[in-house]
């Protein structure tokens, strides 16, 4: 479950790039497989020429036949997500609500120490803007407005 932790994390870096003004940018992504359906969700607020904030949302609904493990699966992650609240200042969530599991983080530059907005991505230097955000994104298979 790892992988869920480091992808809404490499989300939240995806988007650390600067606009003009205060602008948004809500993009999406859908999966879907035999054992799941999948949705991505990574909402971000530009201040000027600086990333403002960033939120990464997972929605992830799997087969009947995993009904049995969301408990030990909501555990899993919510031990990663701690160290990640705890260590570089993000805001998650996580709900499990039958074979459904709800994943969100949230990261605020303001709030963030300067070793977690490098990690994260957040480079005060970049010069970037949102319509560089928005390429990137659909580049990668993500749905913009």
């Amino acid at each position: 479950m790892k992988k869920i932790i480091l992808g809404g994390a490499a989300l939240v870096g995806a988007l650390t790039l600067s606009g003009c003004g205060t602008e948004t940018l809500s993009c999406t992504m859908t999966d879907e497989s035999d054992l799941y359906n999948m949705t991505q969700e990574i909402k971000a607020t530009f201040d000027g020429k600086q990333t403002k904030s960033v939120e990464a949302i997972m929605t992830m609904k799997v087969d009947e036949s995993y009904a049995d493990s969301m408990d030990s699966l909501k555990s899993s992650i919510e031990s990663e997500m701690a160290d990640y609240e705890e260590k570089y200042g993000v805001d998650t969530d996580l709900n499990v609500n039958g074979t459904t599991l709800k994943y969100s983080m949230k990261a605020d530059a303001s709030k963030m120490t300067d070793e977690a907005k490098s990690l994260f991505g957040f480079d005060t230097s970049a010069d970037q803007s949102k319509e560089a955000a928005q390429k990137s994104l659909e580049d990668a298979g993500y749905t913009c407005k």
